[in-house]
């Protein structure tokens, strides 16, 4: 099946009728965690409660939030990856036990913390603190933010001393502010959001490759650790991302204490874990055990895939991230129109994997905040056709941008958003990592996801680029259309298909894609929004 305007319109049209924007609830925190908590007669309530509560809000409810978010990345995960200058079935068990371990060790801390974990991609996690609420309690908020960064810097060198296969060092982004959180996944697959600035600023801080601890400007005043350097109106500078939070500022007991949750954190990973595998044969470690699937991918059901049965193939990773959605985001929480802001969203993004899924038959990872990560692979019982993955991922690519435009058309508010994608190809582990049930994670890791997120973040509103090793792997007229930075500018379906010789009769030829002007590399990134 391909894609189709109609069909596309329709299925949009459902959407919007699925979660009305007058259906949907606006409530505030404080106010929607007592609700839930009166619930449990009987029963006091447990952090693990509350968590649950905010990872599985209804479709028809946003949560206003004033809460500190934390993003933590793992900055050596692309060394991990490969062995020996390329990726193989050994550097890639390797990464897997790389992501497995810190997920584990981290999910750990983060309930001594009594913290929220939003959401592990790749290696890359976002944490919130909501708790002690108050518009009072923001500056104790932080430090409990800084706490929690300083103790998983710690553990972080100690589970890399432990285990030297998992050494890695750490970056982490800090913000504080409104946002909504709201959660559009399904009860196997839940897909939990905070949407507004402090996320995506935090996500910022904690891109790049020097170790340490960043504070956006509020939240360092906040802990009275006033920067010298930079300007508060501009808080993403390159001068803003580069001031660390020194180690005198960390050794502070009024900004840092830790309080001994690191040591029980570690210690109730390493019972779960094991031991070293240098000092022990019976480590707790996950085998991982390798399969290749034949395509299509649209039925790979991420729990039937522990590590003992991932899979690992090539096939062409995409992103596709809405431009300019912060910025949108924040209006609607000014402007009283979240209730609107949020079923636009949720109607993007189901529409989004509709056509992953439906149309192309491939398979979404996940949402990442306003983005989408998708598979595709085209082949046979045994093996993926590397040329046509790609073209299909393009025309995808096309029908994705496509389907976008009409949203545009058939949503208020959203006009000045765009559609930015990136495509990649290569041989990806795919499974699920973590805790086991819902608190696992679905999995996509490799230089091909890496690159194709990056690829996507160079783009504007309007580019689709590739990757250098789809580029490669693509059919020589797809490598003719991208010839120009690897990238093109209003890419939609029916270009594509014209382009690729596909035609569909009676169609009006649409105007041709213009070759977009865009850096022709970026340094590779592990998934760093």
């Amino acid at each position: 099946m391909a894609w189709n305007n109609e069909r596309a319109r329709a299925r949009i049209r459902g959407f919007m009728e699925q979660t009305p924007e007058g259906e949907i609830v606006v409530e505030e925190f404080t106010r929607y965690l007592a609700e839930k908590r009166s619930r449990h007669t009987g029963s006091h309530p447990t952090l693990a409660m509350d968590a649950k509560a905010l990872i599985e809000i209804p479709r028809n409810r946003a949560i206003t939030t004033h809460a500190v978010h934390v993003y933590a990345n793992l900055i050596n995960f692309n060394s991990v990856l490969v062995e020996a200058g390329r990726e193989t079935e050994a550097s890639h068990r390797r990464a897997l036990e790389f992501l497995h371990a810190h997920y584990r060790a981290c999910d750990n801390l983060i309930d001594e913390f009594a913290m929220l974990r939003v959401d592990f991609h790749g290696s890359r996690l976002h944490a919130v603190v909501l708790a002690p609420e108050g518009a009072s309690n923001e500056g104790e908020r932080v430090r409990i933010a800084v706490s929690f960064a300083a103790a998983f810097r710690a553990m972080v060198a100690r589970l890399s001393n432990d285990h030297p296969e998992f050494q890695t060092e750490v970056r982490i982004g800090i913000d504080t502010g409104p946002a909504v959180a709201i959660d559009g996944g399904k009860s196997d697959e839940r897909e939990p959001l905070f949407i507004g600035s402090p996320a995506n600023h935090a996500a910022k801080l904690a891109a790049g490759e020097i170790p340490g601890i960043i504070l956006s400007p509020r939240a360092e005043t906040l802990i009275g650790q006033q920067r010298q350097i930079g300007s508060q109106s501009h808080p993403l500078s390159a001068q803003i991302e580069q001031h660390f939070l020194t180690e005198e500022i960390l050794a502070l007991d009024s900004v840092a204490p830790s309080g001994g949750r690191l040591e029980t954190a570690y210690q109730r990973f390493s019972d779960e874990f094991g031991a070293p595998r240098s000092m022990a044969a019976d480590s707790k470690q996950p085998a991982f055990s390798f399969h290749y699937k034949q395509p299509p991918l649209k039925n790979i059901v991420f729990k039937d895939h522990p590590p003992s049965n991932a899979i690992r193939m090539e096939l062409a990773s995409i992103f596709a991230d809405l431009d300019g959605f912060t910025a949108y985001i924040d209006a609607a929480m000014r402007d009283g129109k979240i209730a609107e802001a949020v079923a636009n969203l949720h109607v993007l993004r189901a529409e989004m994997a509709a056509v992953l899924r439906n149309d192309f038959s491939g398979r979404k990872v996940r949402f990442v905040g306003d983005c989408v990560h998708g598979l595709i692979a085209e082949g046979t019982s045994s093996e993926t056709d590397p040329a046509e993955t790609v073209r299909s991922a393009v025309i995808m690519a096309g029908a994705l941008r496509s389907s976008f435009d009409l949203c545009r058309t058939m949503l208020p508010g959203i006009r000045d958003m765009g559609l930015a994608i990136g495509i990649d190809y290569g041989t990806t582990p795919i499974c699920r990592l973590g805790l086991r049930g819902l608190a696992s994670v679905r999995t996509a890791a490799s230089r091909s996801a890496c690159i194709s997120e990056a690829e996507q973040q160079r783009c504007s509103g309007n580019e689709t680029a590739i990757g250098e090793a789809a580029y490669r792997a693509a059919s020589a007229v797809v490598r003719e259309a991208f010839k120009t930075d690897r990238a093109l500018a209003n890419l939609d379906y029916l270009s594509a298909q014209f382009m690729l010789g596909l035609e569909t009769k009676g169609a009006a030829k649409p105007a041709a894609p213009m070759q977009a002007h865009v850096p022709a590399s970026m340094p590779l990134r592990a998934h760093a929004t």
